[in-house]
């Protein structure tokens, strides 16, 4: 997830719609995570698999929906790393030219990442995730730090009245776009079941990384977002207006509440936005392993490297597509936090929510058969859940969006229709593709034993038109 950078680019792309309801907006955003985290956590125990939501979705709902839960979730990961790849690129240039007066062009700086990241990603996971764990604890503890401040100098700032719905100038709308923005900060906390095959003990440790995960974030997000709301004053329209202007305003904040701060703020700041573009890339490219693995998308990317065992075609794939639309759309819209970023984001979040809506559905389904099954936790929460994120997602679909939001609906459906038509292609021509989708459910001890039989499995497709549905026990 990357508190830091939800921080840092989520707020201000939410405020202009959700204004001094920030903390309600992310409030609801929580509590609709919380209810789809109860969800991956149901699944993980039963199905651990590097598909994650493609997997659950396809032994919950059949082949069909996880073929489109595939197809939208892939994108939906994927359009999000063009939008930290240039905001990256965005964040160092300002900084190196208000610290060092250098002026470097935001995209070399945006390769430069990319480099680092194709190189971590290359060696595997664990080194990942060692250094983007180490630097999500020095970023939260800064921004911690900030926070205490900007609510102990608030003054009339602090107020109850950024939880009610009046705060937002656009009532309920402009709330619900801001859960868009806040459910975007969320997106990633179901990262750890993508690790389903590369983790000792998946099944107890993938609950216990999801369900931790939310509720830390959870709570760091709530009491950053009323910081910023009540440490900027804005409640005060006059606060409000320096507020959309300000390209920057942690660290505008900083400067007010503590100058001796600032430096850390804005490494922090960029630190945050590295480590979730690292995560990004390594979990997007496991869900475009999987899908290869079942030869829905070209086999080639099921293959994993014979030293690191990471899936490297697929990150080569990944990082290709990142770099080509980054540098297109970063040209177009700008490489700010309200440019690309905001756009491939809101894109992201309608797809990853439609996943999020049918891995609920799912949930119900597949657990009703079984005869443990708890009305509470596989009825009502996943019920719950998809009321939940249907708010958010007509705030988005409704019409008279402005530029460029009126054209995420538009692009999300083309998507879909270009996936129905390889649905019914595969349906027609190669049948038993779309019976093995999502069938890999594996309990592998250890990252060698994964990939092996990962590898054996491509073999055995390709010595036969259908495919065997394996499913480990």
């Amino acid at each position: 997830m990357a508190p830091v950078l939800a921080v840092v680019l989520n707020a201000p792309a939410a405020v202009p719609v959700a204004g001094a309801a920030l903390p309600l907006s992310f409030l609801i955003a929580f509590l609709a995570a919380a209810l789809v985290g109860n969800t991956v956590v149901q699944f993980a125990r039963e199905l651990p698999s590097a598909g994650s939501f493609y997997t659950f979705n396809s032994q919950g709902l059949g082949p069909a929906a996880g073929f489109f839960t595939g197809w939208l979730f892939w994108i939906g990961y994927a359009v999000l790393a063009p939008g930290l790849f240039t905001s990256f690129g965005a964040f160092v240039h300002d900084y190196l030219l208000s610290t060092f007066h250098l002026d470097v062009a935001w995209w070399w700086l945006s390769l430069a990442a990319m480099t680092v990241v194709f190189g971590l990603s290359l060696r595997s996971i664990k080194a990942s995730a060692n250094l983007d764990l180490t630097m999500l604890v020095i970023e939260v503890l800064i921004f911690l730090v900030l926070s205490v401040l900007a609510i102990a100098t608030a003054r009339s700032g602090n107020t109850g009245a950024v939880f009610l719905v009046s705060s937002s100038p656009q009532g309920f709308t402009g709330v619900g776009l801001g859960v868009v923005f806040g459910l975007l900060s969320f997106i990633g906390f179901d990262a750890a079941a993508t690790l389903g095959e590369e983790t000792r003990n998946p099944r107890r440790s993938i609950p216990i990384a999801v369900m931790a995960a939310l509720g830390a974030v959870g709570v760091f997000y709530e009491v950053m977002m009323y910081a910023v709301t009540a440490g900027y004053r804005l409640n005060d329209p006059v606060h409000m207006q320096q507020f959309l202007h300000d390209e920057n305003p942690f660290v505008t904040l900083g400067q007010q509440v503590a100058p001796w701060l600032l430096q850390p703020i804005e490494l922090a700041a960029i630190g945050g936005i590295f480590s979730c573009f690292l995560a990004l890339h390594s979990t997007t490219v496991r869900v475009m392993f999987s899908m290869g693995r079942d030869r829905v998308l070209p086999a080639s990317l099921g293959k994993v490297h014979t030293r690191w065992y990471s899936p490297y075609r697929a990150i080569i794939a990944q990082t290709c597509f990142t770099v080509a639309v980054g540098l297109g759309v970063g040209n177009w819209l700008g490489p700010e936090a309200t440019g690309t970023y905001a756009f491939t984001g809101a894109i992201g979040t309608v797809a990853i929510v439609i996943v999020y809506m049918l891995s609920n559905i799912a949930h119900i389904r597949y657990f009703w058969r079984v005869p443990k099954r708890s009305i509470v936790a596989h009825v009502i929460a996943p019920a719950l859940s998809v009321v939940c994120l249907a708010y958010p997602l007509y705030s988005i679909a409704a019409p008279g969006q402005v530029f460029p939001y009126n054209l995420v609906p538009i692009v999300v459906l083309c998507w879909s229709a270009a996936g129905a038509v390889l649905y019914f292609y595969y349906r027609a021509k190669s049948p038993g593709k779309i019976a093995a989708i999502g069938s890999f459910v594996s309990d592998a001890e250890s990252i060698p034993q994964q990939a092996d039989a990962a590898s054996a499995r491509i073999a055995d497709e390709k010595s036969g038109p259908s495919l065997e549905r394996k499913v480990g026990k």
